[in-house]
């Protein structure tokens, strides 16, 4: 019998425009964007540097808007733009590599690729989920805590892409089917735990080094590794409060489930080999690197005391070459060089001295206004764009108003950093979201409105400590 062949009867020209989208996007919105910064019609007042830089900023943002071509390449694109219209000195742009917040994400990259070459993670997943995941609640209990743990020492998209095949493996031996109430909160306790997690140290997401890149650029001040810590973790530790209790009331205990997870677990402990010597050095290397970090940054800086603890994991033969290769996210590297260098553009053209005077300065905010609609531009914004473009976009203009109200740039950096990385309801948001989709258990709809509440509740407690903790604490 022959197989039917399909014949698409759509009409040529809409095949085009399907097949060649973006590259006509891009045609346009690049021709679109030498009309303009080639155009003498600058606004009074403005410099010509800053009306370039103002265009190339916008074009950018359009470019990671809707992504047209990789968040890399354009920021690759913006260092040649700056570099070519004089809106910064060449040397000057690309030094922007040589930033110290661009190495310590170099850094964590390897020190995450150690700890997972040595195979240090597996053991603690599998003896966390083996202790405590022997009844359906305390499994998805033990996968949203052990996510978030681990998000605070690994990248948060490593730590899900780590877990998701260990709890595939369980849904398989469980025999789960897809409208499975365990299988959906299992994966949302993967993804949720991942994301918070990853706000609470510079570990987790890289946004939040090149957050404090674009500070220590624009102002020459910047926010230590403690410092980050004991101002971040209690508004996310009470989210996650809620999150793990939200987790537990939905998943009921079967009694089939809970058998088959104490046999599996059980089976599979005798398995577990003793420790290896890799295993140790690894370990003894991320206590020794998380210690300076917390009590030596001062002294050694975060990106030196990283570099350093990377290289330990190569001399002492916790990992090799290839496989640092594979952790290591060069696209990101690429990215965060060209975004910090559009941050340093917009300030030293004078294009946010000229935003502020022209329009912040009429504008009438109360700290509580300022607030909840930079923390809610923030979370929104980013369910649809990189959270590191989000940073880029925000930070700069967000940092402006804030010493515009006599507030510090500090402040700023908070207030766009935390609820950027805070994606909990689509799976283009984050990496975390769109590993837990691809498991066939979360629909689509129900994610959107769990993620919406999520989003909503999550910023309004980060307003409430902001009022009040991060006063306490001295930030404003």
């Amino acid at each position: 019998m022959k197989s039917k062949v399909y014949i698409d009867r759509r009409p040529l020209a809409t095949l085009f425009l399907l097949e060649y989208k973006n590259a006509i996007l891009l045609l346009i919105s690049f021709a679109t964007f030498l009309i303009f910064i080639s155009s003498d019609n600058i606004p009074s007042g403005m410099s010509q540097q800053a009306y370039q830089a103002l265009i190339i900023f916008l074009f950018a943002n359009f470019l990671w808007v809707t992504n047209i071509i990789p968040l890399a390449i354009t920021s690759l694109m913006v260092m040649g733009l700056l570099a070519t219209f004089n809106v910064l000195g060449e040397a000057q742009v690309y030094s922007f590599f040589g930033n110290k917040a661009v190495f310590f994400i170099i850094g964590a990259f390897i020190i995450s690729a150690g700890v997972s070459s040595s195979g240090l993670n597996k053991r603690i997943s599998y003896y966390i989920l083996s202790r405590f995941g022997d009844r359906p609640h305390k499994l998805v209990l033990s996968v949203f805590f052990l996510a978030a743990s681990l998000s605070h020492i690994m990248p948060e998209h490593a730590v899900a892409a780590m877990l998701f095949p260990i709890l595939m493996s369980i849904s398989k031996r469980l025999e789960l089917k897809s409208s499975s109430i365990l299988g959906k909160y299992m994966f949302f306790a993967l993804a949720w735990g991942s994301v918070l997690g990853g706000v609470v140290t510079f570990l987790g997401g890289a946004r939040n080094p090149l957050a404090i890149g674009i500070l220590e650029e624009s102002t020459g001040t910047t926010i230590g590794f403690l410092e980050w810590i004991i101002t971040v973790a209690p508004p996310i530790y009470l989210i996650m409060i809620m999150v793990a209790f939200y987790l537990s009331k939905k998943v009921s205990a079967s009694t089939r489930d809970t058998e088959v997870l104490k046999e599996m677990f059980s089976e599979g402990g005798g398995r577990v080999s003793k420790i290896s010597l890799k295993e140790i050095k690894a370990l003894i290397i991320l206590v020794g690197t998380i210690y300076l970090w917390i009590f030596e940054s001062a002294r050694f800086g975060i990106a030196n005391i990283a570099l350093i603890s990377a290289a330990l994991f190569f001399v002492l033969n916790v990992t090799n070459w290839e496989d640092a290769k594979k952790e290591i996210n060069w696209g990101a590297i690429m990215m965060y060089g060209g975004a910090i260098a559009l941050g340093k553009a917009l300030v030293e053209t004078g294009l946010l001295d000229y935003i502020n005077q022209n329009y912040i300065a009429n504008m009438s905010f109360s700290i509580l206004g300022f607030m909840i609609v930079v923390l809610y531009l923030s979370v929104f914004l980013t369910e649809g764009v990189s959270n590191a473009a989000v940073v880029v976009m925000l930070l700069p203009v967000v940092m402006k108003t804030a010493m515009a109200l006599n507030l510090p740039p500090v402040l700023a950096v908070y207030l766009v950093a935390i609820p950027s990385g805070l994606a909990f309801m689509l799976p283009m948001s984050s990496p975390p979201n769109a590993i837990a989709y691809s498991s066939g258990f979360i629909k689509s709809g129900e994610a959107f409105r769990i993620g919406l509440v999520l989003n909503i509740v999550s910023v309004a407690i980060v307003a409430l400590f902001a009022l009040t903790y991060w006063r306490l604490l001295g930030i404003y």
